[in-house]
């Protein structure tokens, strides 16, 4: 938007020079409907970030969340398949240990 500011500038400056005065309120007028238009597009961009963050907030969060479950859930599932193994490996270790004790140090 600079680009087509400075071109307004330029024009008004050499309008200014060629016709003397009696343009500058033309120029004013330009120079305002310009200053509204950024002020718009300012205010309409501002709008549309907080917009944009509040649906991101509103989509991300309850994303996260099913996520956080979905994960919490698999890992208690993979918990109860493991235990029964773990169980087993661990009572069997514990019955090849106590068959075989360690040596004792001198």
């Amino acid at each position: 938007m600079t680009g087509f500011l400075s071109i307004f500038a330029v024009m008004g400056v050499l309008a200014l020079l060629v016709c003397g005065v009696a343009l500058a309120p033309v120029l004013l007028v330009v120079g305002a409907v310009c200053l509204v238009f950024w002020l718009i597009a300012g205010a309409l961009g501002l709008v549309l970030r907080l917009a944009g963050g509040v649906l991101l907030l509103l989509l991300a969060a309850p994303l996260l969340l099913a996520g956080v479950v979905f994960t919490f859930a698999i890992g208690v599932a993979l918990l109860h398949a493991a235990l029964p193994i773990l169980i087993v490996v661990g009572i069997v270790w514990l019955l090849t240990r106590h068959r075989h004790p360690a040596p004792q140090a001198h």
